[in-house]
């Protein structure tokens, strides 16, 4: 039921800020409060207009005047608003305007016209307000308080009204009276109820914004524990698996090709090597150059990592080529893979990275170095892990930079 309210009022909602331009020295989070009191201002003159008339008609020429008085204040609080947007001093000039004009109204007609509920409106609007300060408010309540206390015990009792209009009369003007103040204020809580909405809208769209950017930086663990604890974050994992790869051929043809070429040629292939290793469960840890480097079995232990980093190896081979086909670009990819313990952790405090270090980085990036255009050289401790499931040849012992002789394997495919 509600959205049928709901639906034709946001169909004639119209962007202020489109259709009426704000004096230069508002601030952009104070809009809100410059347009509402653009609207209040605007009502209240309005609403003191069609008094002028009916007071006129009724033969009461002095709440006619003051109607008058009132219609010319408006008139420039809206001036002013307009003018130089000082919000300030509109607030202080309607408010003292509604306290004046209710004690003559009650000075000349009484209590039971209601005029004295305009008051509420006040009071409510104060608080509405994006004031940055609570003492403008807090006065404001204070002052209606005492007015609406004083006309009530003071006025009321002890000042006979000036004029009877009638008991007809004062029943339409306390009906007409209520009914605008509790308009007023239906309008202004829908306007603010509404910016709040859709004010926490953007401000859940940001954070979805921001948790999707952390989480392509960090694993969601990581990310969580970061969120939760701002304390150094260092995990030692007894196995892992990490994957070097290395482009052979990519410094000749960046010579060739424009720039946007050869950012575009390797956005397209490392993009597919972000899907790879979102397929297996893998953590991507950072591309150098042309480069990339992932790995498995961490944060989230897993037992299958080096079965899920070799499956991956082998698909990247066939990015690599179906790439060369649709470029035409003779270029290889040269991959290397070790497992063993590490050390993973988030370094820096601006553009900070989730990185792993330890020998097994070191020994995986000597297996990429050493191996050969097209092909995936595995460790002896990463080809023990496969059981089986790949089809693995022994390319024997090889002196490696740093590591001293090495026994290694080629990875050629699935079994």
């Amino acid at each position: 039921m509600l959205n049928l309210f709901q639906a034709p009022l946001r169909k004639l909602q119209i962007p202020l800020d489109r259709c009426l331009a704000v004096p230069a020295n508002v601030p952009r989070y104070d809009y809100r409060t410059y347009y509402s009191m653009l609207i209040a201002n605007s009502m209240a003159f309005l609403l003191h207009l069609s008094w002028i008339f009916i007071f006129h008609g009724l033969g009461f020429t002095p709440l006619s005047v003051i109607n008058i008085g009132s219609v010319l204040i408006w008139i420039f609080n809206i001036a002013i608003l307009l003018r130089w947007g000082a919000v300030l001093t509109a607030v202080v000039i309607g408010s003292s305007e509604v306290v004046v004009h209710q004690f003559l109204a009650i000075y000349y007609l009484g209590w039971g016209y209601g005029f004295q509920y305009y008051l509420l409106v006040i009071v409510a609007f104060a608080f509405m307000m994006n004031f940055k300060t609570m003492v403008i408010p807090v006065m404001m309540f204070v002052v209606c308080l005492f007015s609406f206390l004083g006309f009530y015990y003071r006025v009321q009792y002890w000042v006979e009204p000036h004029v009877d209009l009638g008991e007809t009369v004062r029943e339409l003007f306390l009906m007409a009276n209520v009914t605008s103040a509790f308009t007023i204020l239906a309008i202004m809580s829908y306007v603010y109820s509404e910016a709040a909405r859709t004010a926490e809208a953007k401000l859940d769209l940001e954070r979805h914004k921001s948790e999707k950017l952390l989480l392509n930086i960090l694993p969601v663990s990581i990310a969580q524990r970061l969120k939760e604890d701002d304390s150094i974050i260092a995990d030692h994992f007894e196995s892992a698996t990490v994957l070097f790869s290395d482009i052979v051929g990519f410094t000749a043809m960046s010579e060739k090709v424009t720039p946007t070429e050869l950012v575009g040629y390797l956005n397209r292939i490392f993009s597919a090597f972000d899907d790879l290793a979102e397929k297996y469960g893998l953590e991507k840890i950072k591309t150098i150059g042309d480069a990339y480097m992932v790995a498995g079995g961490f944060p989230e232990l897993r037992d299958c990592h080096a079965s899920d980093v070799s499956a991956m190896a082998l698909e990247m081979l066939d990015v690599v080529a179906n790439c060369n086909l649709v470029t035409g670009q003779p270029v290889s990819i040269r991959i290397g893979i070790h497992t063993g313990p590490a050390v993973a952790g988030v370094i820096g405090i601006k553009k900070f990275a989730y990185d792993v270090w330890g020998d097994t980085v070191n020994t995986a990036s000597r297996m990429e170095s050493s191996g050969l255009p097209g092909r995936i050289q595995l460790s002896e401790q990463a080809a023990a892990l496969l059981d089986g499931d790949f089809v693995i040849e022994e390319r024997g012992m090889l002196e490696v930079k740093g590591k001293g002789s090495m026994r290694t394997f080629w990875l050629l495919g699935h079994r």
